[in-house]
């Protein structure tokens, strides 16, 4: 991961217009997760909560609207 946003555009540039569908096919093709794999997850990231804004954040976006 270099940080940098996911872009479609250096996807196909990196890899050429034909990637995408491919990836998607295949994204369709996977198997499923079943319900005890999905139980399983949300009992590993039960204790990931996202952080609260900074005070700075909050105080912009009630600026803004």
């Amino acid at each position: 991961m270099s940080g940098e946003p996911f872009s479609f555009a250096d996807c196909e540039a990196t890899f050429g217009p034909e990637t995408k569908p491919r990836k998607d096919r295949e994204a369709d093709e996977a198997p499923r997760f079943t319900t005890d794999q999905i139980l399983r997850l949300r009992t590993l990231c039960a204790p990931f909560r996202v952080p609260p804004p900074e005070p700075e954040e909050g105080r912009l976006d009630a600026e803004e609207g």
